[in-house]
């Protein structure tokens, strides 16, 4: 997979999560506020009013990644808005569909193709996406969960084009020695 759709799919695995992240955070800066009632000393307040905007961000920041994924996708992509952001799986979007699952799977990954083009088109290529959103953990962990997922496919692949397995699961391990013709008894006899 090209780097610019890795870093979409990222964004993609990142959208289920985001309404329990910033939930998660809205809770933190609650509980900032509340404990703020408490803070005598300056120095108490500074660190609660600074945890208080580092959440704010985080908050905002995951908002712009849902708001970018859904005007990128909009209803022109049914397929992926329904494995990622309804978080159907690949089996059952086939079962519905009445598809084969591969082809599902060749879907997505057109999908995120052309999701990788619009987004480009609204001015978010793989560098303003790393720019803006490389600082968010939750967006780090799922890159790099894409990455280690995309390198054990390439792995697979390599060990696959090695061992020359057959489509269907049969192994061809051929040697290149020609093996003589058979000779039948009345051959060898005449010889």
């Amino acid at each position: 997979m090209e780097d610019r759709e890795l870093v979409v799919k990222a964004l993609l695995e990142c959208y289920p999560y985001i309404d329990d992240m910033c939930d998660t955070l809205t809770r933190m800066t609650e509980k900032c506020v509340a404990d703020g009632y408490y803070a005598v000393f300056m120095d108490e307040q500074m660190r609660l009013y600074e945890k208080i905007m580092k959440y704010n961000a985080r908050r905002s920041g995951l908002y712009r990644i849902k708001n970018i994924l859904e005007a990128g996708t909009g209803g022109r992509m049914p397929l992926l808005r329904a494995r990622f952001m309804d978080g159907k799986s690949a089996a059952v979007i086939a079962s519905e569909g009445e598809i084969p699952l591969r082809t599902v799977y060749r879907r997505l990954q057109t999908g995120v193709s052309a999701l990788a083009a619009v987004l480009e088109k609204m001015g978010y290529d793989k560098k303003h996406i790393l720019k803006e959103f490389g600082d968010e953990p939750l967006f780090s962990a799922m890159l790099k969960r894409v990455i280690d997922e995309d390198d054990e496919v390439a792995r697979v692949n390599q060990a696959v084009k090695r061992t020359n397995i057959a489509p269907f699961g049969e192994i061809t391990l051929r040697s290149n020695r020609r093996s003589r013709p058979r000779r039948d008894k009345d051959d060898r006899a005449s010889a």
